[in-house]
């Protein structure tokens, strides 16, 4: 095969001329957010918002006539920017799009804006398929690229006015080692940041042609450290639309999950959508056997194609995502390939600024017990519904404007004096109050009573920084085991009860 595919939204790639680089790779062991037990099914949908696409192929002749895939947008300069793949018929290039409702787009007229050179280590077919995201004053542009032994890799282009990129001298990752899962190539870039660093997921493929999805970390965008987990994510069992390969991730954040979108390649060639979900953003959950859009809802410019969808929040909870559609059931290229656009609702019917054990949670699609990790199920009668945690639970509130300036506080019951007769030794149990790793309140209790731990905003804000999640963690000094102790047949570890957390 000499066109071996690797991009199967858009790009075939020639990375089996020649055994990959098997450079030296770095892993390690990291989370995005703290781990717990593997969710329960969450649907959700993915509802078009647009018959016809909102980005069309170029004229005839023009540097992409043949396709228009691969969208990465973001808000830039009062803007949407979306850094686009375009396809001549011979060579995949980066264009730019404007666009202020995300519907009608403008193109840049210098188009295309990233190009392979032989000037760089990208020197053939591809300086496209691409992530973009701002970072530390910089647009960093993730792309996949084509060196001159047809290894096919990562690269980094930046920007400071979203124009003129510059690109990094090497790939800023490779094919992993000999044997491993992706030691033919990497590519299908998506990247999201979270607490000072940056998560790149992206495809990895091996000497067989197996596609994984990976994950990596890295605080410049130029070192990376792939995950000890990796493969995160694998392909589909016989007869599901993912059986033939799967990838083009794109990772949403919608507190209490991460959801991923991806690309499905089916036995014809078909590709559709679907979804992951993970708790910690490194071990996920497939929720898909059949595509998020149904075949009879594909518009005919899409009838045989949707893929490599793009991420973008408007406001919490709900999503923009544009996406690529072709009538053409290829694995490379010629899809007669536009862009289009969805919405995406994560919202799961619930208010995501607090936790309440007292609110209606017949009403969402998530449980009380992902949402305040750590606890068991809320207990009680109506009005006074409280949830049992052990020494330590979890809890993600999006801090939205109108809860700025307010207190964080924590409300509850602990059982202080049972505590000390459980554990037959007399002492306090201190309750410590932490928000993004760091601590801002604690209150000791000696015996059996209300708990009501507050943090002032003046605590609250610095540890927030510039993330608008609070990561509300809850640790207590002592726990028990009733049935241990001879209290009562509870075999559960058991600290304190949590009524409510919220800013007020």
């Amino acid at each position: 095969m000499k066109n071996q595919r690797l991009r199967f939204a858009a790009l075939t790639l020639l990375f089996l001329f020649s055994a990959a680089l098997h450079a030296r790779q770095t892993t390690t062991t990291f989370s995005l957010a703290p781990s717990f037990d593997q969710p329960a099914p969450v649907a959700i949908e993915l509802n078009l918002a647009s018959p016809k696409p909102v980005l069309e192929r170029g004229k005839p002749g023009q540097w992409d006539a043949i396709d228009v895939l691969n969208p990465s947008v973001i808000r830039f300069n009062g803007k949407l920017y979306n850094y686009y793949s375009g396809y001549d018929g011979k060579i995949w290039h980066t264009g730019l799009a404007t666009s202020i409702d995300g519907i009608q787009w403008e193109k840049y007229k210098g188009n295309p804006i990233l190009s392979p050179s032989p000037k760089n280590w990208d020197v053939s077919y591809i300086s496209a398929n691409g992530a973009a995201i701002e970072w530390k004053g910089k647009i960093l542009y993730f792309y996949q690229g084509v060196d001159r032994k047809g290894h096919t890799a990562i690269g980094l282009a930046t920007s400071r006015d979203g124009i003129r990129f510059i690109k990094q001298p090497k790939p800023v990752l490779t094919a992993g080692e000999a044997d491993s899962w992706e030691d033919s190539a990497v590519g299908d870039p998506y990247v999201i940041a979270r607490n000072g660093y940056l998560y790149l997921y992206y495809l990895g493929q091996n000497h067989t042609a197996i596609q994984r999805l990976g994950v990596a970390r890295s605080q410049d965008g130029i070192t990376w450290q792939r995950s000890s987990a990796n493969p995160v994510l694998d392909v589909g069992a016989y007869g599901t639309f993912d059986e033939n390969g799967l990838g083009e991730p794109s990772v949403a954040y919608t507190p209490p999950y991460f959801y991923m979108l991806y690309t499905g390649r089916d036995k014809n060639e078909q590709r559709n959508i679907g979804y992951a979900i993970s708790t910690d953003g490194i071990h996920w959950k497939k929720m898909s056997v059949t595509g998020l859009i149904a075949q009879k809802q594909l518009p005919s410019w899409a009838s045989k194609v949707v893929c490599d969808t793009t991420l973008l929040e408007n406001s919490p909870g709900k999503w923009q995502v544009w996406f690529g559609g072709g009538d053409k059931p290829h694995p490379g290229q010629n899809l007669n390939g536009q862009i289009g656009l969805a919405t995406l609702d994560l919202t799961h019917g619930r208010n995501a600024s607090e936790f309440d054990a007292n609110a209606d949670w017949s009403k969402t699609t998530v449980r009380s017990t992902d949402v305040l990790r750590g606890s068991f199920a809320i207990e009680g009668e109506p009005g006074k519904r409280q949830a049992w945690v052990g020494p330590q639970t979890h809890a993600t509130l999006v801090v939205d404007k109108a809860r700025q300036n307010k207190s964080l506080t924590v409300t509850g019951w602990i059982p202080a004096t049972m505590i000390s007769r459980a554990l037959k030794t007399p002492g306090k149990v201190t309750l410590t109050l932490w928000v993004n790793g760091k601590k801002v309140a604690s209150h000791d209790y000696s015996h059996d009573d209300t708990v009501q731990l507050s943090a002032p905003w003046s605590q609250v804000a610095p540890a927030l920084g510039t993330s608008r999640f609070a990561e509300v963690e809850i640790r207590a000094s002592r726990s028990f085991v009733p049935a241990q102790a001879g209290l009562s047949p509870d075999i559960r570890r058991l600290s304190f009860m949590i009524q409510t957390i919220r800013f007020q």
